[in-house]
């Protein structure tokens, strides 16, 4: 597969989450590359991917396996002019093998000959795909501060939604936003978020909303579950149905983990990294995180938001928990966002992971009883979402936590 054919291919990607899958294509355009987001994941796609897939993958890698196909079953593309691409983290985690399982799921449907794509920053793993790149210092500051301001509006928007009285404002703002969010994007002009973010603060501050205390729940658990509303059976709207405040963690915190674990498993012999690389990271951290402060301190006067812990801050609180080498799926950071939760009074929380999802398994159920010790107060409750559960089995077990 030529690099020239490739730009000229449309590359099908799975709906991820409503904060930031908006904004992929846009950035795609930038690199040069026609990026098309499938639609958002339905119970169709659950039942393509078990069709095409099995019931013993990863939930998360049924759903976007069943969201390429279903797609490329409508008859909108040119089967050989075509390719699907999916995110790759590596490590042990089932995400590593989602190429393999996509590229026999396609095979399966008769489709075998459509090209697999691994977008990542780093290594990529069991694919060779040398006429695939993304120019990272191109698309750097835009990719950056889009990622930033997605999710600040999120937290912005989950708060005000579950307040607001004029019914289904929120949404409208949100998706003005997220428009005009891409818009800058394709611009290619990175400062612009700034002033949008503080619009966008302005404009939720002059809601009306209902004056009254909500009871919160957090939410944690396995990264596509916790932000992909089908993916965890829709129990954000469901919660906030019942009157509760949902509170998600910033997705930044799954990324700038990255810092701590480089500097632990250098320490534990883990991985040995250069002395120039030992002393960019420090380096890239500030960069990441002043630019981080700049958006939290426009999103200040917001009645909706808060400034989230410092990922140095989390890890002080996990490693109370846990030993930071747990850095599997989400890790040591579940026992920090616990911890944080916990010390701002938000006692109910919610733990989702696909069934079968080994670290979430392993790592949150085996410190409950450590972190009962550090907080008593904690309910934590544990929900395995899979294509085979029934939604009324986890509303039941929800309306015991928030009762």
């Amino acid at each position: 597969m030529k690099k020239q054919k490739v730009r000229h291919k449309t590359i099908l990607i799975p709906w991820f989450t409503d904060f930031l899958s908006p904004l992929i294509p846009a950035i795609a355009e930038l690199a040069g590359y026609k990026f098309v987001n499938c639609p958002k994941t339905s119970k169709t796609s659950a039942e393509i991917g078990l069709k095409y897939g099995n019931n013993e993958v990863c939930y998360p890698a049924t759903l976007v396996l069943g969201d390429l196909i279903a797609e490329l079953q409508t008859g909108k593309y040119d089967l050989h002019n075509v390719a699907v691409a999916i995110t790759q983290t590596g490590g042990q985690c089932r995400a590593t093998n989602y190429l393999a399982l996509i590229k026999q799921g396609l095979k399966n449907a008769g489709l075998g000959h459509i090209p697999t794509i691994a977008v990542a920053l780093g290594g990529v793993y069991q694919n060779k795909q040398k006429d695939f790149k993304l120019p990272v210092f191109k698309i750097f500051n835009i990719v950056l501060h889009a990622f930033f301001f997605g999710d600040i509006l999120n937290q912005i928007f989950s708060a005000a939604v579950v307040r607001e009285k004029e019914k289904g404002k929120s949404q409208q703002l949100f998706d003005f936003y997220m428009d005009e969010a891409r818009k800058i994007v394709l611009e290619n002009k990175s400062k612009k978020f700034f002033q949008l973010l503080e619009n966008a603060v302005n404009d939720f501050n002059s809601l009306k909303i209902e004056d009254k205390k909500l009871e919160k729940v957090g939410l944690i658990g396995e990264i596509f579950v916790k932000y992909n509303s089908y993916g965890q059976a829709h129990i954000t709207n469901w919660l906030r149905g019942q009157g509760i405040e949902v509170e998600t963690p910033p997705m930044t915190s799954f990324f700038m983990q990255a810092f701590i674990n480089q500097a632990v498993n250098r320490k534990n012999g883990i991985n040995r990294i250069s002395r120039l690389m030992l002393n960019w990271f420090p380096l890239f951290y500030r960069v990441l995180n002043n630019r981080l402060k700049k958006f939290e301190k426009i999103a200040q006067p917001s009645r909706f938001y808060h400034p989230h812990e410092d990922i140095f801050e989390i890890a002080g609180h996990a490693k109370k928990i846990i030993d930071l080498a747990n850095q599997f799926g989400e890790g040591w950071l579940l026992a920090g966002e616990v911890a944080g939760f916990a010390q701002r009074g938000i006692n109910r929380i919610v733990c989702i992971q696909p069934f079968g999802c080994i670290a979430n398994h392993i790592v949150a159920k085996g410190i409950e009883r450590r972190l009962k010790q550090f907080y008593p107060e904690t309910n934590l409750l544990y929900l395995d979402i899979d294509g085979g559960m029934a939604e009324v089995n986890l509303h039941n077990r929800l309306h015991f936590l928030i009762r």
